[in-house]
């Protein structure tokens, strides 16, 4: 008779046992996670959002996803999902990342949380044209690890990126700028800030009526009008009009926003004080919003004014000559540029008036005229 096998049916009731456990406890685990399943979703935070609100085109910036567990319970299984559109450009691909049917980039992560952890993953991307772009819902999962029961919602947070224009690089133009600014510089010694008012003299019947002073003239010295001393620095207003009716209209648009780009990077490296008003209706903004930014130099003003310009729609808020209107509102003496597509829309009056309110240091730069 052959001798009984030790390793056989003697260990057969142990791997049973071990088996029945671990099944036990896969069982148990399951049990728990479909009890809780709703609220370990709820527990849950998710975001995205790219780690600049303001970039350059084909500038490289990170889109970051963030999944936090709030609750005290782990979760076994969370998986975030973000799509994104075939205007970004994705620079590093991994597992996580794969080409969609639209031409766009899904990106994906799964995961397990303890308590309180929060797992963040981020995106090299780029985008190489001028616009606002938001980014997709969220598609949050979550469930057991076998995937029996899944739990799903997608997120209702607006994240978005501004894209701002490119720079003009047409060096007549740089030039003509260059020179334009020059002539602000030194007709601010020739013409008189009505700002600054330094005295008072006798009204000679040449000077406008609103320079009279009334308080003074109260005192029985007859008409006094106020005496006004020269402008302290140059100061200029850009003013960028989106109303033509030009054919290439889209086109010229785009021009624009690179002219107005460079008008304001330059007037900030020469240090001269400026505002900025626009026409153009503004993505992600109220419909018929003005878009209007007050004097100022620094890194501050010039981002707002690259946000507007990287907003810009190809449709207007408003006219031309509403533009006009109101820089002619403001009394004083300053340059002034006025960028637009064509000269489709010039009104010579309204025109007229803008270059005696500059005292003759009014620019137009027409893009159809860019090269």
């Amino acid at each position: 008779d052959a001798p009984p096998d030790p390793g056989g049916r003697g260990g057969a009731p142990g791997e049973r046992m071990i088996l029945l456990f671990a099944i036990a406890v896969v069982l148990l685990v399951l049990a728990l996670q479909r009890k809780t399943g709703p609220e370990r979703l709820a527990e849950m935070r998710e975001d995205h959002r790219p780690d600049q609100r303001l970039v350059d085109p084909d500038e490289v910036f990170r889109v970051e996803l963030t999944l936090q567990n709030t609750g005290r319970h782990y979760i076994l299984f969370a998986k975030l999902e973000e799509q994104l559109t075939r205007d970004f450009t994705v620079h590093q691909h991994s597992a996580r990342t794969r080409q969609n049917m639209e031409g766009g980039t899904n990106v994906s992560f799964s995961t397990w949380l303890r308590p309180r952890q929060e797992v963040r993953f981020r995106v090299p991307v780029s985008i190489g044209r001028r616009g606002l772009y938001p980014l997709m819902p969220l598609k949050l999962s979550s469930g057991d690890f076998l995937g029996l029961d899944e739990q799903v919602r997608r997120s209702g947070q607006f994240r978005a990126v501004v894209v701002a224009p490119r720079e003009a690089e047409d060096q007549r133009f740089a030039d003509v700028l260059s020179g334009f600014l020059g002539d602000v510089s030194v007709r601010r010694f020739i013409y008189e800030d009505p700002v600054l008012t330094t005295g008072f003299r006798e009204y000679t019947g040449r000077e406008p009526m609103k320079h009279i002073s009334w308080t003074q003239s109260a005192r029985g010295r007859g008409l006094m009008v106020k005496k006004f001393d020269y402008t302290a620095e140059p100061r200029v207003s850009v003013l960028l009009n989106t109303d033509s009716e030009a054919e290439n209209r889209e086109e010229l648009l785009e021009k624009c926003c690179s002219l107005a780009r460079t008008v304001c990077r330059v007037l900030e490296e020469q240090g001269v004080q400026y505002d900025f008003t626009t026409n153009a209706d503004l993505a992600g903004y109220a419909d018929g919003a003005v878009s209007e930014i007050g004097e100022g130099l620094g890194a501050n003003h010039f981002a707002a004014v690259l946000d507007c310009l990287g907003r810009a729609t190809r449709y207007k808020a408003f006219s031309a000559g509403r533009l006009i209107g109101r820089a002619l509102e403001s009394a004083q003496s300053r340059g002034r540029i006025l960028i637009t597509p064509s000269a489709d829309f010039t009104d010579a009056g309204a025109l007229g008036q803008l270059r005696e309110l500059s005292n003759g240091s009014l620019l137009i730069s027409q893009a159809d005229e860019v090269a």
